[in-house]
Protein backbone atom coordinates (compact mmCIF):
# COMPACT_ATOMS: atom_id res chain seq x y z
CA UNK A 1 0.00 0.00 0.00
CA UNK A 2 2.86 2.06 0.90
CA UNK A 3 4.72 1.78 -2.81
CA UNK A 4 0.98 2.99 -4.28
CA UNK A 5 1.00 5.72 -1.94
CA UNK A 6 4.28 6.96 -2.93
CA UNK A 7 3.95 7.11 -6.87
CA UNK A 8 0.65 8.87 -6.49
CA UNK A 9 2.54 11.42 -4.30
CA UNK A 10 5.01 11.49 -6.83
CA UNK A 11 2.85 12.13 -9.58
CA UNK A 12 1.23 14.73 -7.90
CA UNK A 13 4.35 16.62 -7.36
CA UNK A 14 5.20 15.80 -11.16
CA UNK A 15 2.12 17.32 -12.63
CA UNK A 16 2.19 20.16 -9.76
CA UNK A 17 5.36 21.47 -11.10
CA UNK A 18 4.45 20.94 -15.05
CA UNK A 19 3.41 24.32 -16.53
CA UNK A 20 3.16 22.82 -20.43
CA UNK A 21 -0.87 23.68 -20.62
CA UNK A 22 -1.21 26.82 -18.64
CA UNK A 23 -1.64 28.76 -22.00
CA UNK A 24 -4.54 26.23 -23.42
CA UNK A 25 -5.78 26.20 -19.91
CA UNK A 26 -6.19 29.89 -19.87
CA UNK A 27 -7.67 30.54 -23.61
CA UNK A 28 -9.88 27.95 -23.15
CA UNK A 29 -11.65 30.13 -19.56
CA UNK A 30 -11.00 32.66 -21.06
CA UNK A 31 -12.09 32.48 -24.99
CA UNK A 32 -15.87 31.81 -24.38
CA UNK A 33 -16.04 35.93 -22.83
CA UNK A 34 -14.07 37.62 -25.55
CA UNK A 35 -16.21 35.41 -28.07
CA UNK A 36 -19.40 36.63 -26.43
CA UNK A 37 -17.85 40.37 -26.42
CA UNK A 38 -17.16 40.45 -29.43
CA UNK A 39 -20.84 39.21 -31.04
CA UNK A 40 -22.27 41.56 -28.37
CA UNK A 41 -20.57 44.70 -29.92
CA UNK A 42 -21.37 42.83 -33.31
CA UNK A 43 -25.33 42.89 -32.02
CA UNK A 44 -25.08 46.82 -30.99
CA UNK A 45 -23.66 47.94 -33.92
CA UNK A 46 -26.38 46.55 -36.14
CA UNK A 47 -28.81 47.54 -33.73
CA UNK A 48 -27.78 51.06 -34.12
CA UNK A 49 -27.94 50.73 -37.95
CA UNK A 50 -31.53 49.86 -38.11
CA UNK A 51 -31.97 52.26 -35.67
CA UNK A 52 -30.75 54.97 -37.99
CA UNK A 53 -32.14 53.47 -40.84
CA UNK A 54 -35.88 53.80 -38.90
CA UNK A 55 -35.49 57.22 -37.87
CA UNK A 56 -34.30 57.89 -41.86
CA UNK A 57 -38.12 56.61 -42.90
CA UNK A 58 -39.41 58.13 -40.73
CA UNK A 59 -38.72 61.35 -41.53
CA UNK A 60 -38.84 60.52 -45.78
CA UNK A 61 -41.77 59.63 -45.26
CA UNK A 62 -43.09 62.36 -43.61
CA UNK A 63 -41.38 64.65 -46.30
CA UNK A 64 -42.79 63.07 -48.96
CA UNK A 65 -46.52 63.32 -47.73
CA UNK A 66 -45.96 66.87 -46.82
CA UNK A 67 -44.67 67.84 -50.76
CA UNK A 68 -48.35 67.48 -52.01
CA UNK A 69 -51.54 69.18 -50.40
CA UNK A 70 -53.88 66.53 -51.23
CA UNK A 71 -53.00 62.59 -50.48
CA UNK A 72 -55.05 59.38 -51.03
CA UNK A 73 -55.15 55.85 -49.23
CA UNK A 74 -53.18 54.36 -52.46
CA UNK A 75 -50.21 56.98 -51.83
CA UNK A 76 -49.86 56.30 -48.03
CA UNK A 77 -49.99 52.70 -49.15
CA UNK A 78 -46.75 53.41 -50.97
CA UNK A 79 -45.08 54.75 -48.49
CA UNK A 80 -44.75 51.19 -46.67
CA UNK A 81 -42.65 50.39 -49.95
CA UNK A 82 -40.67 53.82 -49.27
CA UNK A 83 -39.82 52.28 -45.75
CA UNK A 84 -38.86 48.42 -47.51
CA UNK A 85 -36.46 50.53 -49.64
CA UNK A 86 -34.88 53.00 -46.71
CA UNK A 87 -34.60 49.92 -44.57
CA UNK A 88 -32.51 48.10 -46.80
CA UNK A 89 -29.94 46.00 -46.70
CA UNK A 90 -32.17 44.84 -43.24
CA UNK A 91 -34.99 43.01 -43.67
CA UNK A 92 -38.05 45.11 -43.01
CA UNK A 93 -40.72 42.47 -42.73
CA UNK A 94 -43.31 43.54 -40.05
CA UNK A 95 -42.84 47.56 -40.07
CA UNK A 96 -45.78 48.73 -39.24
CA UNK A 97 -46.36 52.73 -40.40
CA UNK A 98 -49.12 54.87 -39.03
CA UNK A 99 -49.32 58.52 -40.49
CA UNK A 100 -51.47 61.41 -38.77
CA UNK A 101 -52.80 64.81 -40.19
CA UNK A 102 -52.93 66.94 -36.98
CA UNK A 103 -54.45 69.70 -36.83
CA UNK A 104 -53.54 72.41 -34.60
CA UNK A 105 -56.48 75.12 -32.95
CA UNK A 106 -55.89 78.58 -31.50
CA UNK A 107 -55.13 77.03 -28.13
CA UNK A 108 -52.26 74.72 -28.87
CA UNK A 109 -54.47 71.84 -28.99
CA UNK A 110 -53.80 69.22 -31.91
CA UNK A 111 -56.73 67.44 -32.98
CA UNK A 112 -56.93 64.23 -35.74
CA UNK A 113 -57.91 65.21 -39.14
CA UNK A 114 -57.49 62.09 -40.81
CA UNK A 115 -55.15 58.93 -40.12
CA UNK A 116 -54.17 55.63 -41.64
CA UNK A 117 -52.35 52.53 -41.30
CA UNK A 118 -50.26 50.01 -42.77
CA UNK A 119 -53.24 47.60 -42.07
CA UNK A 120 -55.51 50.10 -43.83
CA UNK A 121 -56.80 50.86 -40.40
CA UNK A 122 -57.67 54.17 -39.11
CA UNK A 123 -55.33 54.30 -35.86
CA UNK A 124 -56.59 57.44 -34.54
CA UNK A 125 -60.62 58.52 -34.47
CA UNK A 126 -61.07 61.86 -36.22
CA UNK A 127 -60.95 64.76 -34.13
CA UNK A 128 -58.85 62.98 -31.52
CA UNK A 129 -56.77 64.79 -29.76
CA UNK A 130 -53.12 64.34 -30.08
CA UNK A 131 -50.43 64.84 -27.90
CA UNK A 132 -47.40 66.79 -29.30
CA UNK A 133 -44.32 68.49 -28.17
CA UNK A 134 -44.61 71.49 -27.17
CA UNK A 135 -42.45 73.61 -29.71
CA UNK A 136 -44.57 71.87 -32.46
CA UNK A 137 -47.89 72.76 -30.67
CA UNK A 138 -48.74 76.48 -32.35
CA UNK A 139 -51.64 77.48 -32.39
CA UNK A 140 -53.44 77.22 -35.67
CA UNK A 141 -50.81 75.25 -37.75
CA UNK A 142 -51.07 71.84 -39.41
CA UNK A 143 -48.53 69.03 -38.94
CA UNK A 144 -47.71 65.43 -40.72
CA UNK A 145 -47.02 62.81 -38.00
CA UNK A 146 -45.09 59.57 -39.31
CA UNK A 147 -44.63 56.68 -36.84
CA UNK A 148 -42.43 53.54 -37.88
CA UNK A 149 -42.21 50.72 -35.54
CA UNK A 150 -40.42 47.37 -36.67
CA UNK A 151 -39.04 44.90 -34.10
CA UNK A 152 -35.06 43.86 -35.00
CA UNK A 153 -34.52 40.06 -34.61
CA UNK A 154 -30.79 39.73 -32.99
CA UNK A 155 -28.50 37.15 -34.28
CA UNK A 156 -27.69 35.43 -31.02
CA UNK A 157 -29.19 32.95 -29.60
CA UNK A 158 -29.62 33.88 -26.08
CA UNK A 159 -31.09 31.33 -23.96
CA UNK A 160 -35.02 31.91 -22.72
CA UNK A 161 -35.68 33.55 -19.59
CA UNK A 162 -38.99 33.93 -18.15
CA UNK A 163 -40.74 37.25 -19.03
CA UNK A 164 -37.94 38.50 -20.59
CA UNK A 165 -37.54 38.23 -24.75
CA UNK A 166 -34.23 39.07 -24.75
CA UNK A 167 -33.58 38.22 -28.66
CA UNK A 168 -36.45 40.86 -29.98
CA UNK A 169 -35.88 44.67 -30.21
CA UNK A 170 -39.02 46.92 -30.19
CA UNK A 171 -38.04 50.23 -31.76
CA UNK A 172 -39.95 52.62 -33.16
CA UNK A 173 -39.49 56.02 -34.53
CA UNK A 174 -41.72 59.24 -34.57
CA UNK A 175 -41.43 62.41 -36.93
CA UNK A 176 -42.98 65.64 -37.41
CA UNK A 177 -43.35 67.85 -40.29
CA UNK A 178 -45.25 71.32 -41.47
CA UNK A 179 -46.88 71.00 -44.67
CA UNK A 180 -45.05 72.69 -47.70
CA UNK A 181 -47.96 73.63 -49.90
CA UNK A 182 -51.13 75.14 -48.75
CA UNK A 183 -52.74 75.18 -45.13
CA UNK A 184 -53.12 71.62 -44.91
CA UNK A 185 -52.50 68.23 -46.43
CA UNK A 186 -55.93 66.88 -46.81
CA UNK A 187 -56.58 62.89 -47.52
CA UNK A 188 -60.57 62.43 -48.86
CA UNK A 189 -60.53 58.90 -48.44
CA UNK A 190 -58.69 58.15 -45.42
Amino acid sequence: MTGYLEKLNRTVRRLRGDRTGVGAVEFALIAPVLIMLYMGSLEVSVAMSVNKKLARAASTVADLVTQDNNVDKEFLESMVNVVQSVMTPFPADGVEVKITGISIDGSGVGKAVWSWKEDKSTPYAKNSIQTLPTDLAIPNTFLVRTEVEFDHKLMLFVPDLPNLDARTLSMKKTYHLRQRIDDMVACEDC
